[in-house]
């Protein structure tokens, strides 16, 4: 039996009208969806919680941002240290996107201010890495599409931790507690009550304080 949380219709909904418009407000998406503004919050506060939502940033557009030059740069590595490799290289502030590919392949999405920085960036941050070596380089000339897509994906699935045990929480309809802006999901009853032993005091001051503010 599978027991990989997953969003249920309402998730769906919540993620379907934030696609179209990230700024929406809990409000505005409630009305939408017809659902309560409460009901809203705590699922995207879920949502965020389990990496489902990563963040909310601004979409530019590709006309407005001068960008300098932007490259594709192909690598092939040795399988043994290629997701080591894609990591270290995803730190970069220039590398934008990176996705491992079949075939032992590292793709980056590079943003330099000039064209003429391609090869000293690769020389200095990737040709002197053992077992990689560049197989192609691109310089995009234009861009006609850059924005996530706003089909909603057929699947998807949350890593909910529990706050007191940290083990996974499976369930749709996770055991739960509010203070002010903040949502604490458990695995089970027992961790709640005894997340409710150990913290209801700092809990109980949280919660007074949203009153007040």
């Amino acid at each position: 039996m599978d027991q990989t949380l997953k969003p249920d219709a309402i998730d769906a909904k919540i993620l379907e009208a934030l696609m179209e418009d990230g700024r929406a407000s809990f409000r505005q998406i409630a009305r939408k969806t017809s659902l309560t503004t409460p009901t809203v919050s705590s699922r995207m506060a879920r949502m965020s919680k389990a990496g489902l939502i990563k963040k909310f940033v601004p979409v530019l557009s590709a006309d407005s941002v001068n960008r300098g030059a932007l490259a594709l740069v192909t690598l092939a590595i040795d399988s043994r240290s290629a997701e080591k490799v894609a990591k270290d290289l995803a730190g970069f502030r220039e590398v934008q996107n990176v996705y491992m590919t079949t075939g032992q392949g590292v793709t980056l999405k590079v943003a330099l201010d000039s064209a003429q920085e391609l090869q000293p960036f690769l020389k200095r941050n990737v040709l002197g890495r053992p077992r990689v070596k560049v197989t192609s380089s691109q310089i995009i000339t234009s861009v006609v599409k850059e924005e996530p897509g706003s089909a909603l994906p057929s699947e998807l699935t949350m890593n909910l931790e529990c706050d007191y045990c940290h083990g996974e929480v499976t369930s749709n309809r996770p055991y739960t507690l509010v203070a002010g802006p903040s949502h604490y999901y458990f695995c089970c009853k027992t961790c709640r009550k005894a997340y409710l032993d150990k913290f209801g005091r700092r809990l109980g001051r949280i919660r007074k304080a949203g009153l007040h503010s």
